[in-house]
């Protein structure tokens, strides 16, 4: 049962999260979308384990909420899945997963805006072991806080910022944290297409352990717009100090983000996004990049860098092709441990019939460990087809092949597997 509800605290938080929600209340009942599905996967290796395989069958129902409020003094969204997983042959226990984002924010004075949100996803806990479902955890953060925006003139903005962050895992052996930070900002708008501003941050965050960790921030931050093109990003200097018992870490760096968005034509777009910064694993820097996870199972305070680049298009027979390439690297500050991943994703699709498509996709991830001087390579294909049954209802099948290979024979495995999915929208 612990499984399926998890603890006290992850239903207090996500009580609160809904509760703020509920407060903006009057401004419901814009966009409202329900949908549900189930999934059938079967497997040759369902623990994708190096010897010993098991066959197993995954039946998964889920059910997914999005929604989005009318404008108005307070306003809401919601997108939240949730999802029952059984597996046949007892490879795993059943599960219940959660994940989404929940966000709301009531104007409560002039300029004075209180928001607040709660986020629920389940993460990787070790990297260096295959993710399967009993190398998941339950990560949930809730954040409240007050912003005040004071306009000085037509162009100069000053902004306050304040907020309380509570991060929980359902695993115990993960830290929970609790987190307070205060940000002061000022914005200078160039022209209609040129944005530029100052920043400077505190943050303390307290874990459970006992551990302490103090971040200082100034930033310098820009945006511009051009009309194919949209470019924005930030630079500064980071100060992270960890304190746990007589021993105590400090740590400097120069961090920064870095965004690019260009249009190539009406049907094609080239993107570019990159991060640099001094966090903590109870963060919410790892759900800002699809495929990236901090190791849970080091020390708290890590120097993370993540690049990506990708390229979309759409062509004149209604097929697409998508692609990305990622390169990412995790310096554990009080360990010292180092780990770099990199990888590549191609997907291509095309339409057979106005109900009836094709799709085939092919993955690639490279990741190091410097501590094992060990490298691991997971290799991925897989094809399917796409079928919409009706306006509401669709069918996926979908077939594939996954492989890791591994300085270190216990983490290599092999395996195929099968997927039919049915999904259909109420609403």
């Amino acid at each position: 049962m612990a499984e399926v509800h998890g603890s006290g605290k992850i239903r207090w938080v996500i009580s609160i999260g809904v509760g703020c929600l509920m407060a903006a209340g009057p401004a419901m009942g814009a966009t409202n979308n329900l949908s549900g599905g189930i999934d059938n996967r079967f497997s040759d290796n369902a623990r994708r384990a190096s010897a010993n395989e098991q066959s197993d069958l995954e039946t998964r129902v889920n059910l997914n909420f999005q929604h989005l409020s009318d404008p108005g003094q307070c306003t809401s969204s919601v997108d939240m899945g949730l999802a029952y997983s059984y597996w046949h042959g007892d490879a795993y226990d059943s599960k219940v997963y959660t994940n989404g984002t929940l966000q709301g924010q009531c104007e409560l004075a002039r300029g004075l805006v209180w928001q607040a949100s709660n986020t629920v996803s389940h993460v990787t806990r070790d990297n260096r072991r295959s993710d399967t479902q009993d190398n998941l955890t339950r990560k949930n953060v809730f954040s409240t806080g007050p912003v005040y925006t004071l306009q000085l003139t037509q162009v100069d903005e000053l902004q306050f910022s304040a907020a309380y962050d509570q991060t929980e895992f359902e695993e115990r052996e993960v830290p929970d944290s609790d987190r307070v930070s205060g940000t002061v900002a000022y914005n200078h708008n160039f022209s209609d297409t040129l944005q530029g501003g100052l920043s400077a941050s505190a943050q303390r965050t307290e874990l459970d352990t006992g551990e302490e960790l103090d971040r200082e921030s100034a930033v310098v931050t820009f945006s511009k717009v051009w009309a194919t093109t949209q470019v924005s990003g930030s630079i500064g200097k980071n100060r992270l100090e960890t304190r746990l018992g007589s021993q105590e870490v400090s740590t400097d760096g120069i961090t920064g983000t870095f965004n690019l968005v260009r249009q190539i034509n009406p049907s094609s777009e080239l993107f570019l996004s990159a991060n640099r910064k001094l966090t903590d694993q109870t963060s919410t820097l790892g759900l800002r990049f699809e495929g990236f996870n901090f190791d849970l199972t080091e020390s708290s305070a890590v120097e993370v860098t993540v690049a990506r680049a990708g390229y979309n298009t759409r062509f004149s027979d209604g097929s697409a092709l998508s692609t990305e390439i990622s390169v990412s690297r995790s310096d554990y500050v009080r360990t010292g441990n180092r780990e770099e991943r990199s990888g590549i994703n191609l997907r291509f699709s095309r339409p057979v019939t106005e109900l009836l498509s094709w799709f085939t996709s092919a993955a690639y991830q490279h990741q190091r460990f410097e501590d094992e001087g060990a490298e691991d390579d997971v290799a991925q294909l897989s094809a399917g087809l796409d079928y919409q049954l009706s306006a509401r209802m669709d069918v996926r099948s979908a077939i594939g092949h996954r492989q890791k290979t591994s300085d270190i024979e216990s983490r290599e495995y092999d395996e195929n597997w099968i997927a039919v999915s049915l999904n259909y929208r109420f609403f």
